[in-house]
Order: structure tokens, then C-alpha cells, then sequence
């Protein structure tokens, strides 16, 4: 679900399985939102999430459509390693006892995330004398980042900035309630048909009920011929489903 942080209705919303995690949607979602929002003349510039749509894919995917993303980063991301400071220039980190680090291969984990390894050469730890308290079970010592770094590091940056802070208290104050009010008055706490396509005819109808009464409460307030334009797509979309799921349905043969 995307929520327009300026009018406070649904832009989109749509029905997915609860398999995989958020962060796995937010492509397809900013992609719908984004051509919507371009068909009506109007530019995406900011996308605010909360920590669960954190992923190094989804901060580039948002800086090569420009557009900001205000998404925290995930709690065990550390923009630093202690003790070890980086070289972007050579690629390779320094130990405290200055031994070099450097990139030395690829890897993909079981999620498919791409990583980055670096380690130090075993005969530098060998001989070290730090090794009993850096690396006593391994040869060497080892670093793992992911290919999306420094798209972590200026998310990281924007989450502790000033406008950072005010950014999450626009979500926690714009978006988050709306995703309350459907489940507690839009008939969304629990969805009581089957298959994805009934589930998104569920929803679709709740969010249209949501904004329409939006506007109703403006109290004669005109609203944007843009977003306006958005409310009767996403209910002409409605109505194109439903009308498929009528015709597709089987004739009952009457008996001569």
C-alpha cells in the first residue's frame, strides 16, 4: 500500500502473498505508483518506508529512478568496522597492526544477496600477535560487505539526519494510521475470500470507500484534478476485474 503523505489517501494498494518479505515488493510497488502518479502529471520525489522494505537492491533501485528513499536501515547494518578502516581508493581494508585486507571475491548467500569478501593474508595473522584476540579459531581475519554499500551508507546518513528524524515522524504520522483505518473500519483485519486476484478486489474496494470519504470530509475543498484522476483509475480498475471474474464464470445449463 503507498499512501500520498501530502492528502493522506491511498495511491495504491494491492493484494501479495505473506511468503516473502516487504522488502521483496517495493520494486513492484514504486514501479506502479511512480507511472500512475506520471500518467496524472504528477512527480514522485520521495518514498518513505519503515525498516522492514530495507535492502541494499531497493536504495539503488530508488537512486536510479531519483527518487529519494527515507527508509531506516536494517538495525545490524554498521556503517563502520571498528579498528578497521577502509580504502575506497584501493578497495582493501587496514588492520589495527596496519596488514591489508583486500577485495578478493564474490559471494551470494541463500537470500541472493551479492557480497563482498576481504581478508588478510594467513601468513600476516600467523605472525601477529593480536590473532588470539581477533581471529583464535581462523587462519585470517575476514570481512563481508555487501555490493550496496555505499547506498547504505547515504540511507544511513539520511536516517540521522534532521530531516530524517522528521521524515519518520511524517510516516509514523501520515502513513501508519491509514493502514489502521482499514483494518479496524474499512473491513481489512481479515480478508474472507480466496486466491490473490478476490483479496485485491478486497482491498481495492476498501481503499476506494477510504479516499472517497476523504474528500467528503474536505468540506467543499476542491481537490487536485491529479489526484482525483487517480481515485477513478483504481476504480475503473475495480470494476475491470470484477467484470472479468463475471464473464469467466460458468453458465449453469437449464434442464429442458
Amino acid at each position: 500500500m503507498a499512501v500520498d503523505t501530502a492528502e493522506g489517501v491511498i495511491s495504491h494498494i494491492q493484494a501479495d502473498f505473506a511468503d516473502g518479505r516487504d522488502s521483496q515488493y517495493l520494486t513492484d510497488i514504486g514501479l506502479r505508483v511512480q507511472n500512475r502518479l506520471r500518467k496524472n502529471e504528477l512527480i514522485m520525489t520521495d518514498l518513505l518506508a519503515d525498516a522492514g522494505y530495507s535492502n541494499g537492491a531497493n536504495y539503488h533501485f530508488l537512486e536510479q529512478r531519483k527518487v529519494t528513499g527515507w527508509i531506516p536501515v536494517f538495525g545490524k547494518y554498521k556503517p563502520k568496522i571498528e579498528g578497521f578502516p577502509y580504502n575506497k581508493e584501493r578497495d582493501e581494508y587496514r588492520c589495527p597492526m596496519n596488514r591489508p585486507l583486500p577485495f578478493k571475491a564474490f559471494y551470494t548467500n541463500r537470500d541472493g544477496s551479492v557480497l563482498k569478501n576481504y581478508w588478510a593474508a594467513p601468513k600476516d595473522c600467523k605472525a601477529c600477535p593480536m590473532k588470539p584476540q581477533c581471529v583464535p579459531n581462523t587462519k585470517c581475519k575476514k570481512i563481508i560487505r555487501t555490493i550496496y554499500d555505499e547506498q547504505y551508507l547515504r540511507a544511513y546518513a539520511r536516517q540521522h539526519s534532521e530531516r530524517g528524524k522528521r521524515m519518520k515522524n511524517l510516516r509514523q504520522s501520515t502513513v501508519e494510521p491509514v493502514f489502521g483505518s482499514l483494518t479496524q473500519f474499512y473491513g481489512l483485519r481479515k480478508i474472507g475470500v480466496l486466491g490473490k486476484a478476490g483479496a485485491h478486489k478486497v482491498m481495492l474496494m476498501a481503499a476506494i470507500a477510504f479516499n472517497l470519504k476523504k474528500y467528503l470530509k474536505k468540506g467543499g475543498r476542491k481537490p487536485s484534478i491529479g489526484v482525483f484522476k487517480t481515485i477513478m483509475d483504481a476504480l475503473q480498475g475495480c470494476l475491470t476485474i470484477i467484470r472479468q471474474y463475471i464473464q469467466s464464470r460458468p453458465v449453469p445449463l437449464k434442464a429442458p
